[in-house]
Order: C-alpha cells, then sequence, then structure tokens
C-alpha cells in the first residue's frame, strides 16, 4: 500500500472512533440529565407534598399531625437517595445542606403517633412558608434544571 492509502485509512479509522466516542458521551449525558430529572422530580414532589401537607393541616387545626412527619420523611429519603446517589462533590453537598435543613424540623423518629407541642406546629409553620416562597409548591413550574434546584435549595435554606 502506498503511504496516502495508508493515510486514508487512518483517516477513515480515526473519523469512525471519534463518532462512536462522540455517540457515547452524548448517551452518557442524556443518561446523566435522565437521572437528574427523575430524582429532582421525586424531591420536588415530595417537598411540594409538604408544603401542601402542612397548609392542609393549617387549614384544618391540625387533625392530622402525623401526615405532616410522614411527608418530612419522604422528603428527607428522596434527598437520601439522590446524595446517595450523586457522583459530584459540588451536588451532593448542596443535598447534604438541604438534608441537614430539613432534618432540623424531624424530632422524632416515631411518624404514625404524633402530638405536636405548639413550638413544632409553628416550626412547620416557618417551613411551609419557607416552601412556598422558594417555589417548591404545586401550581409552580418545576424546572428540573441542576441550576434552577441549586437557586431553589438556595433560597430555602437561606436564614431571614
Amino acid at each position: 500500500m502506498k503511504k496516502t492509502d495508508w493515510i486514508k485509512v487512518l483517516l477513515v479509522v480515526s473519523l469512525f472512533g471519534n463518532l462512536a466516542f462522540f455517540q457515547n458521551h452524548e448517551r452518557a449525558s442524556r443518561k446523566q440529565d435522565i437521572r437528574y430529572e427523575l430524582l429532582n422530580s421525586n424531591i420536588y414532589r415530595d417537598l411540594a407534598q409538604l408544603e401542601e401537607t402542612i397548609q392542609y393541616q393549617i387549614d384544618n387545626n391540625w387533625k392530622n399531625e402525623p401526615l405532616v412527619t410522614q411527608k418530612l420523611d419522604d422528603a428527607i429519603d428522596s434527598i437520601l437517595l439522590s446524595h446517595v446517589m450523586e457522583e459530584d462533590k459540588n451536588k451532593e453537598d448542596i443535598l447534604w445542606e438541604l438534608h441537614e435543613y430539613l432534618y432540623k424540623f424531624k424530632y422524632s423518629e416515631e411518624t404514625f403517633d404524633v402530638i405536636l407541642n405548639d413550638e413544632q406546629r409553628f416550626n412547620f409553620i416557618y417551613l411551609g412558608d419557607k416552601l412556598r416562597s422558594s417555589g417548591w409548591n404545586y401550581g409552580v413550574g418545576d424546572d428540573l434544571k441542576w441550576s434552577v434546584f441549586k437557586s431553589k435549595v438556595k433560597e430555602l435554606v437561606a436564614e431571614t
């Protein structure tokens, strides 16, 4: 084979190699995006349900208090699941910050036989207000991009 033929063969092989690499990278990127959408949507759903449950209890004179603690546990579990599956240290830190913030509102491991005192109700009312003002409620579009998620977390955990 001539030298020019070898160059052509190398160019074709290189082209196919680069194409395969690009497709693999695109597939991995899309897989990561889908994972974020699924995991973040669970957190969005659980935090929106928590906010809705707190508001429902306020409107109904706290007739079924265990619902609030159950929804708080659901949200914490979703955050922990996302945290465990996360590979990016910065994103892990954001999820852990959200977990620590919500964990402050958990006062017992018991979730089914709960009687809240006035201070605990006040704390849940405060949490409901913070969730609502940060955009963790129904009726607000759920943009599942990480940057939007991160800004909502930062707004929620910010002290006022």
